[in-house]
Order: C-alpha cells, then sequence, then structure tokens
C-alpha cells in the first residue's frame, strides 16, 4: 500500500522535492531580507527582494505544472463519460435545475465529495498509526 502511495505521489507531485527545496530557500533568503532590514542596508535587502521573488515565480510554475498534472485526468475522464451520458434523470424536479442533472454539474461535486472522503480516511489512518 505505501508502495502505491509513493507512485501516486511522484505522479502526480513530480515536483515535490524541488518545491521544497525552493521553499526552504524561500525561508532563508526571508531571515536574510530581516537581518538586512534591520542593519539598514537597502542594496543587499532589494537584491534578497529580487532572487526571492524569482524563486518565488519558479516556486509556481512548479505548483501549476503540478496542478495540471491533477486536473487533466478529471478532464479526460468527464470528457468522455458526457460523451456517452450527458444528463441523469432525477425522480424529483430540483429548483433551478429541473428533473435532470448535468454530468458536468454531477461529475465535479462527486469527485469532490470523494477526494473530501479520502482525506478523512487519509487523515484517521494517520491518527491510528
Amino acid at each position: 500500500m505505501r508502495n502505491f502511495e509513493q507512485l501516486w505521489d511522484k505522479l502526480f507531485h513530480p515536483h515535490q522535492a524541488q518545491q521544497a527545496e525552493i521553499q526552504n530557500r524561500l525561508k532563508e533568503l526571508q531571515e536574510l531580507a530581516q537581518i538586512a532590514l534591520e542593519i539598514e542596508n537597502r542594496q543587499i535587502y532589494k537584491s534578497l527582494q529580487t532572487e526571492m521573488n524569482e524563486l518565488f515565480m519558479k516556486y509556481l510554475t512548479y505548483v501549476f505544472f503540478d496542478g495540471l498534472r491533477f486536473i487533466v485526468p478529471h478532464l479526460f475522464l468527464l470528457a468522455i463519460i458526457t460523451s456517452k451520458v450527458k444528463f441523469i434523470p432525477l425522480p424529483v424536479a430540483l429548483p433551478l435545475l429541473g428533473n435532470q442533472v448535468g454530468i458536468v454539474i454531477l461529475y465535479p461535486l462527486m469527485a469532490l465529495l470523494i477526494h473530501w472522503g479520502y482525506k478523512k480516511f487519509r487523515s484517521k489512518k494517520m491518527q491510528l498509526n
């Protein structure tokens, strides 16, 4: 089970190690910038801020691409499902929706519920260990 979780993290978060390194480096630079402020050295502070901004942009790039790796399979699956089934009929009419709910609305709700349930299950599992 642990190997599956490691494989899953490697597939959907391939830049996790680089993100952690950048976060640590940003903390170091923030501490150095605070020291530069205390000794009132504007030039060092300005260069540290520039480097922090560049690193932060690199961090955001990694986060963006990891986010795409998470969302793209859902979009692909949603496209396959909607090509076969567009609406699910309901036994009752709901306000604003009527008696049919579109897969485009239902799938994201179900995905969020499953994700929330998985997180709850995982946190309970962590508490037991």
